[in-house]
């Protein structure tokens, strides 16, 4: 995600009145998006413009959908809220109401939340694209949204100001309401309404001081829970529309393979059964609902051609992995620094990480609308700006004449920043000419994903006679995940391959990374924390390997390593007293321990387990973030235990297996998640920063599998090089 990423913006802002004539009014009346009556503010950024200006010239896409504007203002008193971001549970819905409702003066209990349809306004400043992914959310929009609500609150207090006939710097904005300061005159925003169109939005507001601020920084209740709970929430799975139908579909189980014979009439035979229809390398049967399509499919029994790679299997994966590190590789880094000391041995250890899937609980599905002028699509995605190219392509129409509803996702981890379920649901509509909803079975999303791809590193380190590096030599053979998301040529090295690796935090003199691109022609792509999810893990399981056989402490050890000022020493410290490290553990219970930097924070774990019968049970995890400042607290503590049960899936029980060019998982089964009895004490304490904002969703999932695998090392005395880890 690293090479999407661009500088931050600075909004310039308009007031747009929401009259009957107003196109962006009628959009979002249509999309129910607001209410009649009252404003609404639209503030284009700069970078949105330049993107907007690409996409013109690229695609021939206009502003004709959706709507100009970020929120509106009703007659009623309430505030409505566009949020250019995704929500898949990590909060961001949330976070950027508290940022907007704090500096404008919202009362945030009362904010509505809305998420944009598509258009190049809402890009993602950090990516120039509409996308949520690499915990950016907060990060990219934390300083365009503050300056928007400052504006608002600028321009409701000069309307106040000149209705009382005193200064606006007299006023301020709180709870929906202007106050003035000295008299204790209160108006609500409903009633500037009339006169707001009239202010002049002013070129560079003060923002609030952290000491004004009512919500952020305090475990605020989260927007969507009402919803969620009362059922009125609409994930993409719940799409309902006037004559829908519903399909699933079967997909060549080797990838690049493509249908060759099936039994139409057997499909046909199920009640409610409309169509068969061939997609590419698939075949889906469209029916009046789920079960009949599902039953139909099965009676299908629809037979695909091998494809480009029948013979892959894990063996040959991994050989040719192993064969990489013989490759000279692009180097990264070559740092060669004079260091003291005598090399007094050189120790060589290879770190293997498998492929994984995502199993977000919600499985692939989108509902799309084809006419002959217009192509309407609703989907869980956390990519609309390639999921409005694909429904283009798909449906032979421009992107000006894509209208995209972006639902709750149930659950993302980078799986719906992929969007061929929507060339799908685009292509079925077009075939049908009707609506359609295509719904994957939990099979095909396993079997078919865009996978964490497997990796090899190779570490050889010189150590002088106290045990510390003097020459730290590296090479990562992997895929690159950015090739396949860009389109990228297949020599393609990207910093995903390597991140975390050459930008550590620890010194040493001499440095040397180099990355080996191999492409097994395997769909890959993001997966929860990147190449941090294994690069944390080869780099940390490589520093507590090295304390380990000195002997040294490894909180101890990696401070040797660190400059006084470097930021982990706070991390490593709090850490150090939130898991009770100095003390002894109990009898039979291993301890590891390991720290990432990633997305912009750092986090810290101490991870305690025993054996029991030859399994590994974790009982408790600590965990440390230096997140910079924090908009909820709550939020970032829940997501960090999400990433700590995620990450721990992935390090006990999870890897893709291959088998004549088939993944051999295929659900829960054989794929499974950490359940609640394996699931261990998790606590979680954030570090009190004054840093920028960083990410949370994804940097608690770094450190878990290394600390794990440190744990083990205390309790066998064996280092862990492989994972899933097993004893």
């Amino acid at each position: 995600m690293k090479a999407l990423m661009q500088s931050k913006p600075t909004p310039s802002n308009a007031v747009e009145e929401i009259g009957p004539e107003n196109p962006s009014r009628r959009a979002l009346l249509r999309a129910g998006l607001i209410a009649s009556g009252g404003l609404l503010f639209g503030f284009q950024l700069p970078l949105a413009r330049k993107a907007r200006a690409a996409s013109d010239a690229d695609a021939q896409q206009t502003s004709n959908f959706p709507v100009q504007g970020w929120l509106q203002l009703t007659e009623q008193n309430e505030v409505v809220l566009i949020v250019p971001v995704s929500e898949m549970g990590q909060g961001s819905q949330a976070a950027l109401a508290m940022i907007m409702a704090d500096e404008m003066g919202a009362d945030y209990p009362r904010i509505q939340v809305k998420t944009p349809l598509n258009d190049p306004m809402y890009n993602n400043p950090m990516f120039g694209m509409q996308l949520t992914g690499g915990s950016t959310a907060v990060r990219a929009w934390w300083e365009p949204l503050s300056k928007v609500g400052a504006t608002l609150r600028a321009m409701l207090c000069q309307a106040a100001a000149e209705q009382w006939g005193v200064a606006p710097q007299d006023c301020d904005a709180r709870e929906n309401r202007v106050i003035e300061r000295h008299n204790h005159r209160q108006i609500d925003f409903a009633e500037l309404l009339p006169t707001l169109t009239q202010q002049t939005a002013p070129a560079d507001p003060p923002l609030r001081h952290p000491s004004e601020y009512q919500y952020i920084g305090r475990p605020m209740p989260r927007v969507d829970t009402p919803a969620k709970l009362n059922g009125q929430a609409q994930f993409g799975i719940d799409v309902q529309l006037p004559g829908l139908l519903t399909a699933t579909l079967a997909q060549a189980p080797v990838f690049g393979g493509d249908i060759e014979t099936y039994d139409e009439a057997a499909a046909k035979s199920v009640k409610g059964v409309k169509a068969v229809v061939e997609l590419p390398g698939a075949i889906a049967v469209v029916a009046d609902g789920y079960w009949p399509a599902k039953k139909g499919l099965e009676k299908l029994n629809p037979q695909f051609s091998v494809g480009a790679m029948p013979e892959l299997n894990n063996t040959q994966i991994e050989a040719r992995l192993q064969a990489g590190l013989n490759k000279d590789g692009e180097t990264v880094i070559e740092s060669s620094q004079s260091a003291s000391g005598q090399v007094s041995e050189t120790i060589q250890a290879d770190y293997y990480a498998p492929y994984l899937a995502h199993t977000p609980m919600e499985p692939m599905n989108a509902t799309a609308h084809v006419t002959d002028s217009h192509c309407e699509v609703w989907a869980p995605t956390q990519n609309q700006t390639q999921s409005v190219q694909a429904a283009a392509d798909a449906s032979l129409l421009q992107p000006d004449q894509v209208t995209l509803h972006t639902t709750y996702l149930g659950g993302g981890f980078g799986r719906r920043a992929y969007v061929d379920y929507v060339t799908q649901a685009v292509l079925l509509s077009t075939e049908m000419q009707a609506p359609v909803k295509l719904i994957w079975s939990r099979e095909e999303d396993v079997q078919h994903d865009f996978y964490r791809p497997a990796a090899l590193a190779r570490f050889d380190v010189d150590l002088d006679a106290d045990g510390y590096p003097l020459a730290w030599r590296n090479k990562v053979v992997t895929d690159s995940v950015m090739a396949d998301f860009t389109g990228g040529s297949d020599t393609m090295i990207d910093s995903a391959m390597t991140e975390g690796l050459g930008d550590q935090a620890y010194q040493i003199a001499n440095l040397s990374l180099k990355a080996v691109r191999e492409n097994f022609s395997v769909p890959i792509g993001f997966w929860r924390s990147v190449g941090h999810s294994f690069t944390g893990f080869f780099l940390e399981g490589m520093v507590n390997e090295l304390a380990h056989r000195q002997q040294i402490d490894p909180f101890a050890y990696r401070r040797q390593l660190l400059k006084d000022d470097a930021r982990m020493h706070g991390v490593l410290d709090q850490l150090e007293a939130l898991s009770g490290w100095q003390k002894p553990a109990a009898d039979g219970i291993g301890r590891g321990m390991a720290c990432v930097e990633s997305f912009g924070s750092l986090a810290g774990q101490v991870v305690e387990a025993h054996l029991e019968d030859k399994q590994i049970v974790v009982d408790r995890v600590y965990c440390v973030i230096d997140c910079g400042r924090v908009v909820n607290p709550e939020i970032v503590r829940r997501q960090v235990s999400s990433a700590v049960i995620y990450g721990l899936t992935a390090a006990l029980q999870s890897e893709i297996h291959f088998e004549s060019g088939r993944v051999q998982e295929s659900n829960f089964d054989d794929y499974p998640m950490l359940t609640l009895a394996q699931t261990p004490d998790i606590d979680v304490e954030i570090v009190a920063s004054e840093q920028a904002p960083g990410g949370y969703g994804e940097p608690g999932l770094p450190p878990v599998a290394p600390a794990l695998a440190g744990a083990i090392l205390s309790l066998t005395g064996q280092p862990v090089r492989r994972l899933p880890i097993k004893i």
